[in-house]
């Protein structure tokens, strides 16, 4: 891979990089913060059909291969150096607002809100105009820890696993970052290997990182304990508070910009030369079976990842559910410390197959898994799903086999919609991540079963080109066509 490390970078040490990366996902976070409140006011003023329709919405920036954004936006980055931060810094806040808007959607509303805070100050300042400054004194001390407490156990615990998520995913941030060169950590390791930094100097150099990122992953410690529960509260009566109309309005403008950004134009810049280059791809034979045998690769660690994933999160019990906790210092981290030990005496000889890179995916997903199934249980229907179940003809009554065969497609049909359809969409969600992680795959793939993402990823750097454009759109966009034609076959035969 070539370096991609800017002049005045490489004089950079790995602190102040982590510094600069850490400032960095703090004024996001907080430029992030009133847009995610926006969004999630507007999600709940919604009517309960259109609610999937703005959640696909909301997800699609998020969703959309960070490979192809940073492909596509990179030649402006390289012929303005200068904007390349503000560039990756814009590109990576549309893609830190669905995390946090699904934070907060996801977290039980607190107890003391911000009307009890109001009323706690209130009675604070009733105090000092009843008994006097000098009397105040006395218990202002106290005043002001029951207000601390107030706003803490309120609006500002509700917020910390916004923030803290949002926070991962900028600290991070890779493939943007490399391919529009900016100052990144996880850059810094990558380009660390390629130059041959040596085995046990990036794994000391790697506790720098996990431990910077510990203040971020208490806010999301704190939301797993909650995430629990069911999400409270009900839709806010758009009739009763005339200026929420313009909060809706407003949080549906954001997520269309994000989506017109981080989706429409990535695939615009990409430009009409791409059909140039598909045509170019259908007509050799031998890149076309080299390309498929490398998303049959990355299909399969996929699939094995998710599924281990998918099972092992909801069963994990006790000290064993630490491992949910591993997987959110990252896949780049995850894979450093699997190079370390799979290199082992013991392990040294599964580490050219495919168990390390599964395995690093698998502990990658569970976290993920873990949020996916708890937002499932806050929306699923019991109640519809056991009257589904109940609405099984019984064997040996006198209906006729036509009414049962009905019955059956019916309650087939209400089942799939109600139960199965949403793990689906979830486990779908789960394997594309999967697909499209690329440090797993730079680290940890054998030899012999080179992943498309990393050849991918080494041609980018070189610029863009037809045939170039073809393959990436051609890896990326043929399991999502496919995830919709399986999703119409589906309806159709229900």
């Amino acid at each position: 891979m070539p370096a991609v490390a800017q002049v005045g970078v490489r004089a950079l040490t790995l602190a102040a990089i982590c510094w600069w990366t850490l400032a960095r996902a703090v004024v996001l976070c907080l430029l992030a913060w009133p847009v995610c409140r926006w969004i999630e006011q507007s999600f709940k003023m919604l009517p309960a059909t259109w609610r999937p329709w703005y959640l696909a919405g909301l997800l699609a920036p998020a969703c959309f291969p960070e490979l192809l954004v940073g492909y596509a936006f990179r030649h402006l980055a390289v012929a303005r150096p200068d904007l390349a931060e503000g560039l990756c810094s814009a590109l990576l806040l549309i893609r830190m607002i669905p995390a946090g808007t699904i934070a907060l959607l996801a977290t039980p509303r607190s107890g003391p809100d911000a009307s009890a805070w109001h009323c706690r100050l209130l009675l604070a300042r009733s105090e000092l105009n009843r008994s006097g400054l000098s009397r105040f004194r006395l218990r202002a001390g106290r005043d002001w820890i029951e207000l601390a407490r107030c706003y803490w156990n309120g609006s500002l615990m509700r917020g910390l696993p916004a923030f803290g998520l949002m926070g991962i995913v900028a600290f991070q941030e890779f493939e943007l970052a490399a391919l529009l060169q900016t100052i990144s950590w996880t850059d810094w390791f990558v380009t660390a290997r390629w130059q041959g930094l040596d085995r046990d100097e990036m794994l000391h150099q790697s506790l720098r990182p996990v431990l910077w990122q510990l203040p971020l992953l208490l806010g999301v410690l704190a939301w797993v304990s909650r995430t629990s529960q069911r999400m409270a509260g009900t839709v806010d009566d758009v009739t009763e508070r005339p200026e929420s109309v313009r909060v809706l309005w407003f949080g549906t403008i954001c997520v269309s910009v994000a989506i017109v950004v981080g989706c429409v134009v990535p695939l615009t810049l990409m430009g009409w030369r791409t059909f140039d280059g598909l045509a170019l791809l259908a007509r050799q034979r031998t890149q076309q079976l080299g390309l498929a045998r490398e998303m049959l690769i990355s299909s399969a660690v996929a699939t094995c990842a998710t599924g281990m994933a998918w099972v092992i999160s909801s069963r994990l019990r006790g000290m064993f559910s630490s491992l949910l906790y591993l997987g959110l210092f990252g896949s780049l981290l995850l894979s450093l410390g699997a190079v370390a030990i799979f290199q082992w005496p013991l392990l040294r000889p599964v580490y050219d197959t495919p168990i390390p890179w599964v395995l690093v995916l698998t502990l990658w997903l569970l976290p993920r898994a873990a949020l996916l199934k708890a937002w499932l249980q806050a929306f699923r229907n019991d109640t519809g799903i056991y009257v589904a179940e109940l609405a099984n003809p019984k064997e040996g009554t006198a209906a006729p086999r036509i009414r049962n065969s009905s019955i059956m497609k019916r309650r087939s049909s209400l089942l799939w919609h109600l139960r199965d359809q949403p793990q689906f969409l979830a486990m779908s969600l789960l394997w594309y991540w999967a697909y499209c992680d690329l440090p797993s795959a730079y680290m940890l793939a054998p030899s012999g079963m080179a992943s498309g993402l990393v050849r991918l990823y080494n041609f980018m750097h070189f610029g863009r080109s037809a045939a170039l454009s073809a393959e990436a759109l051609v890896f990326f966009g043929i399991p999502v066509v496919g995830w919709f034609l399986l999703l119409m076959a589906n309806r159709k035969f229900r």
